[in-house]
């Protein structure tokens, strides 16, 4: 169960010191436009020796934002016959809201709700993926063919392997692929940019929502989240200080100004480990007492809620222990609150000694694998 107490920023730091130019964009993108409506014809056809299929219906793609709010859905039946005959409807639905993701289950009558963190991060720090799916194209080896008109929109023709794909600044219009007995066409019947998108285009179902336990466990991933933007806006506030021009894409670094980025980034986490890890190391003792005496997980997992709301508030991630097989995984459950506390006595000795990130890493550098483990 060994946790990674140091800082979170460290790996995020050292990436940005390598790209400082990603910061420069204020505005997350995922399309060229600001927004759009896009509805599909679906047609899909498959024949063999012994059924065919057919497959219509129809799609749409919504967003706005630059596509920070994104809705995609299809609706279509599949008509089979054969050996058997078969029809049957099939209908999907995914909404993507600034990094939280509803996928909805019509047959189960059901939205479950997740997040992407890197996601976050995408929107945290303004990236512009707007030409993504032209950059994967060129990743396949796609080739550029020709160009069309879909629904009166230009669009260039990209080939790869049995798929040709036209895009407009991007964003698919017509995508077909081919082989044999098959043939699959979803193609753009009607297309609305940058104008005002009606609410009611991102509505979902009137279903339950099951939420995804990363999703709720971690009070602590949106406290990382909110604290790396709020460190970015430090940093550019920062830069001019340190000579980096915030607005120049990819600006070489001195090993100084790559010092003075880490310890930017790192500050507040710093601040918040200097506070709250002494109190860490007292709620994990406790946890580990309490632990050893505990009888069923129901037990255990109440000895460890006082060090997960800890690891909430600093944005650490919060321990997730198989409680149902409590007897039979108990003393791995010790064996890890020892380690996680011999770690920490390290951490907190370097956060308690440094007031610089990178003094920390210096300081805890090669220590934490040396740390004797307390035994249960």
């Amino acid at each position: 169960m060994k946790r990674h107490i140091s800082l979170p920023f460290f790996l995020t730091a050292l990436l940005f010191a390598g790209s400082i130019g990603l910061q420069a964009q204020s505005v997350f993108k995922r399309y060229p436009v600001e927004s759009g409506m896009i509805f599909y014809d679906i047609n899909i056809s498959g024949t063999s020796k012994d059924f065919t299929t057919h497959t219509s219906g129809i799609a749409r793609l919504v967003f706005d934002q630059w596509g920070a709010r994104e809705l995609k859905e299809e609706d279509s039946t599949e008509i089979q016959s054969g050996d058997f005959n078969e029809t049957r409807d099939i209908r999907s639905m995914t909404k993507m809201d600034h990094g939280t993701i509803y996928t909805v289950d019509f047959d189960e009558q059901t939205i479950y709700k997740t997040r992407d963190r890197s996601l976050d991060l995408s929107i945290a720090q303004g990236e512009d993926l707007s030409d993504e799916s032209i950059q994967l194209l060129k990743e396949m080896k796609a080739v550029k063919i020709g160009t069309e008109e879909v629904a009166g929109f230009p669009c260039d023709v990209w080939r790869a392997k049995d798929q040709k794909i036209c895009l407009y600044k991007g964003i698919p219009l017509k995508i077909t692929i081919e082989g044999p007995g098959f043939h699959s066409e979803r193609k753009a019947v009607q297309i609305v940019l940058n104008r005002p998108v009606p609410e009611d285009q991102f509505k979902l179902p009137d279903f339950p929502v099951v939420v995804d336990e990363e999703y709720t466990s971690n009070a602590a991933a949106e406290t990382r989240t909110e604290d790396y933007i709020a460190s970015i806006h430090d940093l550019r506030a920062q830069m001019k200080k340190i000579g980096i021009n915030p607005d120049e894409e990819n600006t070489p670094l001195t090993p100084e100004q790559e010092k003075a980025v880490i310890n930017t980034l790192g500050a507040r986490y710093l601040k918040k480990q200097k506070r709250l890890l002494p109190k860490l190391m007292v709620a994990l003792k406790a946890a580990k007492e309490c632990v050893a005496r505990a009888e069923t997980g129901e037990e255990a997992q109440k000895c460890i809620e006082p060090v997960n709301r800890i690891d909430e508030e600093l944005g650490d991630r919060t321990e997730n222990f198989d409680y149902a097989k409590f007897k039979e995984n108990k003393p791995r459950v010790l064996d890890a609150l020892a380690k996680e506390i011999s770690y920490l006595k390290v951490t907190n000795e370097c956060v308690q000694k440094h007031d610089k990130t990178t003094d920390v890493i210096l300081c805890t550098e090669g220590n934490l694998g040396e740390t004797e483990t307390e035994k249960p």
